[in-house]
């Protein structure tokens, strides 16, 4: 880890123009593979500017026009690095707003909290009271439950009305007596 911010350092640095961070030169120190990555950073746009080859080296300096109306800038010119300035010290005026407008809501919002007054026992109690009202069962609850049976009982009652209705239909339809004999009685 300790060699991937270093690496991101030194390029940064190089990028910037500015010195290496501390931290970051006492790893380079001590690692040799970030050693490299170091030197090999910092000889590589004169290594780069070596290696053009003879064509290039004839062509005009010229700056590349990014837009319509880029201003021409001589390559020398562009090819110095000027450090970027941090967006904070290009513009205060706006983060010193922000800054009043975060103050002065926090203090409007602490003297609301601040001037709640609690509530009284009386208050505490009739809130109770309304909860309890609120969450309490009704009064007939018990007897619908009562009323409402197991549903095996209910299931046994609609089976012998489905059995009773189903002989009813076969008697009517077969055109059959269903009864009970009395046995013969017994000759001695």
């Amino acid at each position: 880890m300790w060699c991937s911010l270093s690496r991101w350092m030194i390029s940064r640095a190089e990028d910037t123009g500015k010195k290496l961070p501390a931290i970051a030169e006492r790893h380079v120190g001590r690692c040799g593979v970030c050693a490299g990555f170091a030197r090999s950073s910092a000889s590589l746009s004169s290594r780069l500017r070596m290696e053009r080859s003879a064509w290039l080296a004839k062509a005009p300096d010229f700056a590349v026009e990014l837009g319509p109306k880029a201003a021409r800038v001589p390559a020398s010119e562009a090819a110095a690095r000027t450090p970027r300035r941090s967006w904070l010290s290009l513009r205060p005026l706006p983060v010193a707003a922000a800054a009043l407008v975060l103050l002065a809501g926090a203090l409007v919002l602490s003297q609301l909290v601040l001037k709640t007054p609690a509530p009284t026992a009386e208050e505490r109690a009739s809130a109770l009271a309304a909860l309890r009202t609120i969450t309490a069962a009704p009064q007939g609850l018990q007897g619908v439950i009562e009323e409402a049976g197991s549903p095996l009982e209910r299931e046994r009652l609609i089976l012998e009305k489905s059995v009773s209705s189903a002989v009813e239909y076969l008697q009517a339809r077969l055109n059959i007596r269903i009864e009970r004999r009395e046995p013969p009685a017994k000759s001695s």
